[in-house]
């Protein structure tokens, strides 16, 4: 972004920008930074939003000796010291740490002292997981008592045996998130005899009333909620440790209030299923499980489900199953459905507004099908590949559609959308 620097003697035409939530739609960070050289005037006004969010990662980037340094010298809690240096008292204005360097114990010491009010915490590393690291991590989770949101993003095969029991989240937590590297991590546990293993993540219980948005990746983590959580609206449940089937079911039915279900890797039984079905507030379910070819019971119908996310291919047969079971269904999305053909949403019992599709289903076969048939209003394709390359293949069809308007979005991605509705 280019900025004309201003003369002295010239004044900001401007008194005030523009609402800097209206201006984040616009502009990026790096362009805050530079629009804040215009004058002082603008740098009080969005200091506050440059400095929200520090990413320690690029600090590393960009000093990398020093960096080395101080982490072979266990020294790593100088780059603190150089941040207050930098910041000084404009260190209140971060609200989000993203920390995704090798500390050592004083590190954290003197993060809970300089940062004691942050709200988000990025607890990222990809090299070995260690006790030191974990204590780290512990460390400034039991300091630090406004703490809303918290990713953990765990990396490396080694998970040391620093175990904890007590609860080291503090109360305030609204979301917690999970990532792994390796998406059998967490096997390492179960293979290696540490069935007696606390993982950090699994010391919540329903004791956090707070808890809005939650992922969970462990058995011990369904039972420690299983008695209900009136405020969890947002859940994700990723099967890398062998979830016991009572447990999830458990789980759901104490919960009957989830507004937004993702089920990744889990293995579907019929009581599973009709469980998720059931519940009456589930407005958005990501279905990616397997074991479907156990399914063969009718499934009971589902009024709340408005959106329905699929990405692993599930037979023909109980796919249409689950879709007509949606009643009040307005977007299917099938991520990674590859037998469309097969699956003929011609025998769909209900009309469903809107179908979203990856760009790999987008040929001229599959388009000629959807203009004849009609069975959506809107057919959005999200890209893997520039939508004006995509446009140029296929001129000679997208132009020609009887029935549907080709609109190329702002994004990249493009819909077709129905003009000559079926009477």
């Amino acid at each position: 972004m280019y900025l004309k620097q201003l003369n002295k003697d010239q004044y900001a035409s401007w008194k005030h920008l523009p609402d800097t939530n209206t201006l984040l739609e616009y502009l990026g960070r790096r362009d805050f930074i530079e629009l804040s050289k215009c004058c002082k005037r603008y740098r009080n006004q969005l200091e506050r939003r440059v400095l929200e969010k520090l990413h320690l990662g690029r600090w590393r980037d960009d000093n990398m000796e020093i960096y080395d340094e101080l982490k072979d010298s266990k020294n790593s809690n100088k780059i603190l010291e150089f941040l207050k240096t930098d910041l000084g008292r404009k260190l209140k204005f971060v609200n989000k740490f993203d920390l995704d360097i090798k500390v050592d114990c004083s590190f954290a010491e003197i993060f809970v002292k300089y940062l004691p009010n942050i709200k988000t915490l990025i607890w990222n590393d990809f090299s070995e997981w260690d006790n030191e690291y974990e204590k780290n991590l512990i460390t400034i989770l039991n300091s630090v008592e406004h703490l809303k949101h918290v990713e953990l993003c765990y990396g490396g095969t080694n998970p040391g045996n620093y175990s904890t029991k007590k609860q080291i989240f503090p109360k305030s937590l609204k979301s917690l998130n999970i990532y792994f590297y390796e998406d059998y991590y967490p096997y390492y546990f179960r293979d290696f005899g540490y069935y007696d293993y606390v993982c950090t993540y699994e010391t919540l219980d329903n004791s956090y009333t707070n808890l809005h948005s939650l992922k969970i990746v462990s058995n011990r983590m369904l039972q420690n909620l299983s008695y209900g959580m009136p405020n969890l609206q947002e859940v994700k449940i990723q099967d890398v440790s062998k979830l016991d089937e009572s447990k999830l079911v458990s789980f759901l039915k104490a919960n009957p209030q989830i507004r937004k279900l993702e089920t990744k890797y889990i293995k579907i039984s019929v009581e599973i299923l009709k469980t998720i079905i059931s519940l009456k507030f589930l407005e958005y379910w990501y279905c990616h499980a397997w074991g479907w070819e156990n399914i063969f019971n009718s499934i009971p119908s589902n009024y709340s489900i408005k959106h329905l996310k699929i990405n692993n291919p599930i037979p023909a047969p109980q796919i249409l199953q689950l879709i007509n079971s949606c009643k009040g269904l307005i977007i299917l999305e099938l991520e990674h459905y590859y037998k469309l053909r097969e699956l003929n949403l011609a025998k769909l019992d209900i009309r469903v507004n809107k179908l979203k599709l990856p760009d790999n289903y987008f040929t001229s076969s599959i388009i000629k099908e959807f203009d004849s048939s009609r069975l959506f209003d809107q057919i959005h394709f999200y890209k893997d590949a520039p939508v004006e390359k995509l446009a140029d293949k296929y001129n000679y069809i997208i132009y020609k559609l009887k029935n549907y308007k080709f609109i190329p979005l702002i994004s990249g991605s493009w819909t077709l959308k129905l003009i000559n509705k079926i009477e």
